[in-house]
């Protein structure tokens, strides 16, 4: 199911946005409706003069910041809350935070990376017109019946959404990709046909068939804003997509 982010107030004001995913208490019932405060210089001088680890712990100290209440959550949002979201609802509320404080327009600059052309190339495009998936229903856990790489039958995997939290691990591991995504995998698969969590080892172990299918699995069930920008070059026609670093763009490092 598809949408968009509002571009302008919705219908219980501009600061609330309904998350793409939610949140899920401890009794496992799913909370959306987020009200985002007005940032000031205060958390720009957090942003700019405070040393952050990586662009994910950077995005978590802002949004704990700026999220001052999830409907029906009691706990406290603090840095830990904010890097237990999704992705997807961490993108959708730096896409909206981005809307109110600075507008709906994004203008970005472009290299052709066609080696006859190379030329610069303006890139525009409105944050209220990217599409944004909805989950319906969304559980706090995703089962997948996985393939074994003998023909065997399936092994049953239990694993949960990517968050900001193995966002900031991953960047902490600072691993080549194919030994990032054995580390996502361990953190993310709860449990393997009843045995437990993907241990690392185990990880390593899957085929590649079988990691390619977790990976598009996720990627078929994960809320949130797609963020791949579809463009060509205006002077060579050559194709110029590229995945919209949301991060880099609206948090960019102070050092």
């Amino acid at each position: 199911m598809g949408a968009s982010l509002p571009s302008a107030a919705i219908e219980r004001g501009a600061r609330w946005l309904q998350l793409p995913g939610g949140v899920f208490d401890a009794v496992g019932s799913r909370h959306r409706d987020v009200w985002l405060r007005e940032l000031t210089g205060a958390d720009e001088e957090l942003l700019t003069d405070r040393v952050f680890a990586s662009g994910a712990q950077r995005a978590s100290a802002l949004l704990a910041r700026a999220i001052a209440k999830v409907e029906g959550i009691e706990a406290p949002i603090d840095e830990a809350f904010a890097a237990s979201l999704s992705i997807g609802d961490r993108d959708a509320l730096l896409l909206r935070l981005r809307q109110l404080e600075v507008g709906d327009h994004v203008h970005q600059v472009k290299r052709c990376g066609n080696p006859e052309c190379g030329r610069k190339v303006d890139v525009d495009f409105l944050i209220s017109e990217l599409e944004v998936r909805q989950a319906e229903p969304l559980a706090p856990t995703l089962t997948l019946a996985l393939p074994r790489s003998d023909g065997s039958g399936e092994v049953r995997l239990t694993l949960r959404l990517p968050t900001g939290a193995d966002q900031e691990a991953l960047a902490a591991a600072a691993l080549p990709p194919a030994q990032a995504n054995s580390l996502l995998l361990s953190r993310i698969v709860l449990d393997v046909d009843g045995r437990g969590p993907l241990s690392r080892a185990a990880a390593h172990a899957l085929t590649l068939a079988q990691r390619n299918r977790i990976a598009e699995f996720l990627a078929q069930q994960a809320p949130g804003p797609d963020l791949a920008i579809d463009v060509a070059c205006p002077y060579c026609a050559a194709p110029m997509a590229y995945d919209f670093d949301l991060v880099a763009f609206f948090l960019p490092s102070a050092r």
